[in-house]
Order: C-alpha cells, then sequence, then structure tokens
C-alpha cells in the first residue's frame, strides 16, 4: 500500500520537477530541485526517484544527495508532505508504526567473481589510444593494472546483465575504471568517454546496487591514514585513498569510524556543492584538506601535470575543527 501513497504524492509534486518523467515502472528523472543540476545545459536531469522494497527513495547524479521520498518531499512542500504523512497514518504505515529510514550497513559485500572479459591497459599495445591516454595523464605504469578498456562500454555493459538499465550509447569506447571490494568483487564501474567531443565524459554504472559506490576498497590499509578524494582517477596519485565518484559521504559515515581519514576535495571555491560539502565535514569535526591560494588546478590530476607536489601540499594544508573553518574562510574569497 505504501508504495502506492508514494506515487500519488511524487505526481502531485511532478509540477515542480523540472523535466520530470517516467522512464518505466517505478523510475522517474528529472533535474535535481536540490542542486539545481547542471548550470550550463538546462535538458540534464540527473535526478531519480526510484523503488526499494515498498517505498521510493531519491538520488542525484550529480549532488550525491540520497533520501526516503518522505524526506524529499519534506523539503520541497512542508504542506503536502503533512498531507502525505497523515495519509501514511491512516493505513499504519507512517514512522511511528512499520514504517523506517533505510539503515546503511556496511558489511564486506560476499559476491560472485565477475570476468571482465575486457582488456587491461597494461596489456595493450603501447601505441593503443587508450595506453596513450593514461599516459598522456601522468598515471604510473604501476597503476595500469586497475585500469581497462572497452571498444564498446553499451556492449559490454550489457554482458554484465544488470538490474538497472543505462541509457549508453553504441559504438562508444570508454577507459572502464572497475570499483571492486576487499575481496576483488566488481561493486561498480566507471566509463571515461575516450572521444573528445562526448556529451558525457563519465559514466559509473553499479553493479551491486546495495554496496557502497567506492573506488579503492581493495588496496586500502584502514591502518594507515586514509585520503578521501572525488575521482578515481585521482585517487591514483595519493597514498591510501579512496574515492567517492559523486557520492554522498554522510551515508558511508560509519566505514570511517576510528579511523585516520583526511578528506581532499577538488579546488573549486566557486562550486556551492563542494563548499557545502567542506562545511558539512569541518562541522563533523573531520581532517579536511584546504587548498593553498597558490595551487589554480581545479583537481589533482591537473596539478600532476602542472608538477604540484600534491602529497606535500596535502600533507601541510591539512585543518580540522576552528582553523579548518577559518581556512575555508579565506579559500572562499
Amino acid at each position: 500500500m505504501s508504495i502506492y501513497i508514494d506515487v500519488k504524492y511524487l505526481n502531485l509534486l511532478s509540477n515542480r520537477l523540472p523535466i520530470f518523467k517516467q522512464k518505466r515502472e517505478f523510475l522517474w528523472n528529472f533535474r535535481c530541485p536540490i542542486c539545481g543540476d547542471s548550470q550550463k545545459k538546462s535538458t540534464k536531469a540527473r535526478g531519480y526517484i526510484h523503488r526499494k522494497d515498498n517505498d521510493l527513495f531519491y538520488k542525484c547524479h550529480n549532488c550525491g544527495v540520497g533520501k526516503s521520498f518522505s524526506n524529499f518531499l519534506k523539503e520541497l512542500d512542508v504542506r503536502l508532505h503533512s498531507e502525505y504523512i497523515m495519509e501514511r497514518y491512516k493505513t499504519g504505515e507512517n514512522k511511528f508504526s512499520n514504517y523506517q529510514e533505510p539503515e546503511f550497513k556496511f558489511e564486506t559485500p560476499k559476491f560472485q567473481k565477475i570476468d571482465l572479459n575486457i582488456p587491461c591497459v597494461k596489456d595493450l599495445e603501447d601505441e593503443h589510444f587508450c595506453k596513450q591516454y593514461v599516459k598522456s595523464r601522468n598515471i604510473e605504469v604501476t597503476k595500469y593494472k586497475y585500469l581497462y578498456f572497452a571498444q564498446d562500454f553499451k556492449k559490454w555493459v550489457e554482458s554484465l546483465n544488470l538490474d538497472t538499465n543505462y541509457d549508453l550509447i553504441e559504438n562508444d569506447p570508454r577507459l572502464v575504471i572497475p570499483f571492486f571490494d576487499k575481496d576483488y568483487n566488481m561493486i561498480a564501474a566507471q566509463g571515461r568517454s575516450l572521444r573528445g567531443k562526448s556529451k558525457l565524459r563519465y559514466v559509473t554504472i553499479k553493479v551491486k546496487e546495495n554496496s557502497p559506490k567506492i573506488f579503492g576498497m581493495n588496496t586500502w590499509d584502514e591502518n594507515k591514514t586514509t585520503y578521501i578524494v572525488e575521482g578515481p582517477i585521482d585517487s591514483l596519485f595519493v597514498e591510501n585513498s579512496l574515492a567517492m565518484a559523486g557520492a554522498d559521504l554522510s551515508a558511508y559515515r560509519k566505514m570511517f569510524e576510528n579511523i585516520d581519514v583526511v578528506f581532499v576535495y577538488d579546488n573549486e571555491k566557486r562550486n556551492k556543492e563542494i563548499v557545502k560539502k567542506m562545511d558539512r565535514i569541518i562541522a563533523n569535526n573531520q581532517k579536511i584538506v584546504i587548498w593553498p591560494r597558490h595551487v589554480i588546478q581545479k583537481d589533482i590530476n591537473d596539478m600532476i601535470l602542472n608538477n604540484v607536489d600534491v602529497m606535500n601540499i596535502i600533507e601541510h594544508n591539512t585543518y580540522q575543527g576552528l582553523t579548518a573553518k577559518t581556512k575555508l574562510l579565506e579559500f572562499k574569497l
């Protein structure tokens, strides 16, 4: 019953969700009303409502926000949310009865290993255009073993027989960056376009829906300082790092309890979403890197390409507490 109440109130809200459309049964897509989605392309829509068990949930693949439909509705329309709660109450499915927010659990997944069936970059011929691209990014040869190549990314994704259908184009060659858990089971993968004019540079797919979308788990040593960066390629230049790849960090907070963690966001002070995330990390009294003014590159890979000593900068610009608050204020100027 609750799923149909969710759908009813989603339809009531739909006229306030830009480019709202239903992709298939229990999957809707629209521009994210929380972050505003792409500021450059008004047709880009990365907000999704999807079904899990007998409830609907919201997820934005731009800002990383994820929450129950109830909380999503409450943020956009308090009055409509009150009506929604009352209707769920009448059916015995409100928060005081059997309805509960989902609880994230992060035991190491025990998934069946998947054979990628595509070549590893280290095994490609030196003149291969994918290997040449990887080389152009100054990625160490020792890291090539973590990277793969798909001549037709869509065909490869289809071969995985996933539950989710992805809107991909034919004959799209991509650098493939697989995400593994600690037992080397693939849990997600990111495809980086190798065509200069591609409309979608990065595509991230989930192989296991309930697994954390984190790159680097298979090489992570939780007994050492852990650096949390944004992109998988950036993580290849930072010792003992994990990449969140657009995921909402708050959902994975339990993973990092009692671990020495430093958060390293892109160097984009004009990006409101990044600054907002940095504010949250500081409010939680966690360590964070605030890039100094003389570093002008936006991400770690660009810094590497411009001969910046990234690890030295990180080590000397990691802050926490009141010092971090002060440094963030300076960063935003």
